[in-house]
């Protein structure tokens, strides 16, 4: 009965001390910027004309080469714009018929002889001719702008009809029909109507906390895991980290408010997955990476200090060695370590709750 009773504490005594050993392998630390991805390039479509949007063509999702028609744009001049521009024809064609008569006048006497080509009356008359007469072709040009929505302006059609200026996706469209659209040309902030990308040069962007930016290199690998496709590993190489930190405001249409800004290229992109714009992802950047290495994990390492140690089983349970060691790179599962341990040694780990408990004698 004594020797059952022994047999069985010795038992317990050897479950409340389990151990790992130490491995050889490799580990990478790496830096984690999250975000989204997005294309590398995009466009934000916008109308040459003021209007409303009359008819849509194209939506969402659907590609469009360049100079594809996107939508039509009815003018809407107000009646002070319409008064204005009937006026300046009106105005126009009055002084074109003044310098006319003039122009007529002087031919009539050069034809005479009455005076020389070289006459300044003369020369000026046929310079106020052509300056009328171009006058009332724009002012004729902008009431046909007004009143049909399309002309030719100093040579350079303008027309109502907006259409694609690549060959790309329509990421989004900000109107419907019957909106109001301002455009280009106006004082106030023009309107957006579509914004069209190239969906085969996508790229990630994202943050990298201010702990992590210091340690990244440009060009150094990255892997990406996508949120909606969590099982796809998609690499890349950093491209680019911003010199300024990122302020917390509302006011930013930024996905994040923090950290550093980077971007992640060249993204080597399985034929089999079909990324969209906008889909959150996280970037692993490698740092520095130690190859066929000592690996302990850093759940068993315990600090005296700044000075790292672990315990080693004794046949004394009650008082493990205590051994110091030194670490060198960590990636938050693992620890490399650089002294103090050798390949295979055994190291106690810490007991979990549930080992805690089945050893736990009291009533």
């Amino acid at each position: 009965m004594g020797l059952f009773i022994w047999h069985r504490a010795h038992q317990s005594q050897q479950a409340i001390q389990p151990t790992v050993s130490v491995t050889v392998g490799d580990i990478v630390e790496d830096a984690q910027a999250i975000g989204f991805i997005k294309p590398r390039h995009s466009i934000t479509v916008k109308s040459q004309i003021d209007g409303i949007v009359g008819e849509i063509y194209h939506w969402e999702g659907e590609y469009v080469t360049k100079g594809t028609p996107l939508l039509k744009i009815t003018p809407a001049p107000s009646p002070t714009q319409y008064a204005i521009a009937k006026e300046e024809l009106a105005e126009a064609e009055a002084i074109e018929r003044s310098a006319n008569k003039d122009a007529d006048r002087f031919k009539t006497a050069l034809e005479r002889g009455y005076i020389t080509p070289r006459y300044g009356d003369y020369i000026t008359a046929m310079r106020d001719q052509e300056a009328a007469k171009l006058k009332r072709i724009l002012a004729a040009q902008k009431l046909a702008l007004i009143e049909q929505g399309n002309t030719i302006v100093a040579g350079k059609p303008i027309a109502n009809i907006v259409v694609s200026p690549i060959d790309g996706y329509i990421l989004t469209r900000s109107v419907d029909n019957g909106d109001p659209v301002i455009s280009l040309s106006s004082a106030q902030a023009s309107t957006a109507l579509f914004s069209i990308a190239n969906m085969s040069d996508l790229m990630f962007q994202g943050s990298v906390d201010e702990s992590d930016a210091a340690k990244v290199t440009l060009n150094s690998p990255a892997v990406i895991t996508v949120g909606a496709m969590s099982n796809v590993k998609i690499t890349g190489v950093l491209s680019r980290i911003a010199l300024q930190a990122d302020s917390t405001s509302t006011d930013t249409t930024s996905p994040f408010s923090v950290g550093f800004k980077a971007e992640v290229t060249q993204l080597n992109i399985p034929n089999h997955v079909a990324l969209r714009s906008g889909y959150s992802a996280t970037a692993d950047i490698k740092i520095q990476e130690a190859k066929h290495t000592l690996l302990l994990p850093e759940r068993v390492i315990q600090f005296d200090q700044d000075k790292p140690y672990v315990l080693l089983p004794t046949k004394d349970i009650k008082n493990p060695k205590r051994q110091f060691i030194e670490i060198g790179l960590t990636d938050g599962i693992n620890a490399q370590i650089t002294k103090g341990l050798s390949a295979g040694q055994a190291v106690l780990d810490k007991p979990t709750t549930d080992d805690t408990n089945e050893n736990d004698d009291s009533p």
